[in-house]
């Protein structure tokens, strides 16, 4: 309640309407969104990232300071299938514009909710986006239009380049252990096999049980993969005690030398090529 009450507060407030220059405003709850957001709009939009980079997206609770941010966006684009949680939940009940899930028309596979993993998923992010841009600003069709076509240009020279770079893995290695359960899609498009994970989802604890079923599991592995925002401390010990390697995969928060969702995904590529012995 105190959310909403802040919520209509604001939206009464002077200064609301942006200017000229400032476009549409848009809001994007991850990075990797927003990036999308830009490379369609264009200059005729505005867009920034609800969540901070680095944050757990499962967990990080949105700060009633970005209330205001939410109730000023024209549009606010989610992945939805609960990624967001909490701060879905308050982009929904505080938002004036309409709330985008993008993968509201995808094919959702168990419930996964990191679909954006496969790139051709992703440019079904990237048609949703141009498609909702058009309808709230009629005017820009054009520029959205254009701007998507070499956005998904792009999009569709790196899955073959994805492609291509996977297949030169041994095929007996290519198997994936990662630390949470965000790569299924990955792995499905690109042909690997996701054998274990340590948790289904971050900021749950794995059983005595688990670790001696991922230590047996991952023998023989080339590598195994944690991401840089999640403490992956049980998935590295046990590597180091099977003498497995430990590299980083992202699935939405950026490293250094990645900044775009374009770059993430290529980081991506030369890790499994490195780890699991590509060439």
């Amino acid at each position: 309640m105190l959310l909403v009450a802040m919520a209509a507060v604001l939206a009464c407030g002077d200064g609301d309407e942006p200017a000229e220059s400032e476009g549409i405003r848009v809001l994007a709850s991850l990075e990797i969104f927003a990036d999308m957001v830009r490379n369609v709009g264009g200059e005729r939009v505005t867009v920034e990232s609800l969540l901070p980079s680095g944050a757990d997206v499962h967990t990080y609770e949105l700060p009633p300071s970005r209330v205001a941010d939410v109730v000023r966006a024209d549009i606010i684009f989610l992945n939805g299938l609960d990624l967001e949680e909490q701060a879905g939940k308050i982009a929904r009940t505080n938002a004036s514009g309409p709330v985008i899930e993008l993968t509201e028309a995808l094919a959702v596979r168990d419930g996964n909710p990191h679909l954006w993993l496969d790139v051709r998923l992703a440019a079904g992010y990237v048609e949703r986006i141009r498609d909702e841009l058009t309808i709230i600003d009629p005017d820009g069709r054009t520029v959205y239009e254009a701007n998507a076509a070499a956005y998904l240009a792009e999009l569709a020279s790196l899955d073959l380049e994805m492609e291509r770079a996977i297949e030169t893995i041994p095929a007996e290695d290519r198997r994936l252990v990662t630390f949470h359960d965000a790569y299924l899609y990955l792995a499905q498009r690109y042909g690997l096999e996701v054998i274990a994970v340590v948790v289904p989802s971050p900021g749950q604890e794995p059983s005595a049980r688990d670790i001696g079923k991922l230590s047996d599991t991952i023998e023989g592995v080339p590598a195994v993969f944690k991401e840089p925002q999640f403490n992956a401390e049980v998935l590295e010990l046990v590597a180091e005690e099977q003498g497995v390697r430990v590299l980083d995969l992202l699935s939405d928060a950026y490293v250094d030398g990645v900044g775009t969702f374009v770059q993430l995904m290529r980081f991506n590529m030369n890790q499994l090529v490195e780890g699991l012995g590509g060439d």
